[in-house]
């Protein structure tokens, strides 16, 4: 499941199984490139849920997690964060970040 959201509806949903928090931006070219990938992602394996932020409409948010780049992508497992990735990457790429 890929699902554009905010921190506020978040909550604690990344905590549980396999998940990511991407922070993108609309005017970002490798953000919209990553985006189908994420998307393909979301569609293929089912156990892991996509978070999909916006920077722009969350800039508290992705302060308070350290957003450097983008896309910037942090990886959940069982509730810990087990790696982070900027930048472009395939979804091949993107499932060995787990």
């Amino acid at each position: 499941m890929l699902e554009r959201i905010t921190k506020s509806e978040l909550k604690d949903r990344h905590l549980e199984g396999k998940a990511i928090l991407a922070f993108r931006a609309t005017w970002c070219p490798p953000c919209q490139m990553i985006g189908p990938e994420l998307q393909m992602l979301a569609n293929r394996y089912t156990d892991i849920n996509v978070f999909d932020f916006d920077v722009d409409k969350n800039i508290d948010f992705a302060r308070e997690m350290n957003v450097t780049g983008i896309p910037s992508l942090f990886y959940y497992k069982d509730g810990k964060l087990v790696n982070t990735s900027s930048g472009y990457l395939p979804m091949e790429e993107i499932l060995k970040n787990f």
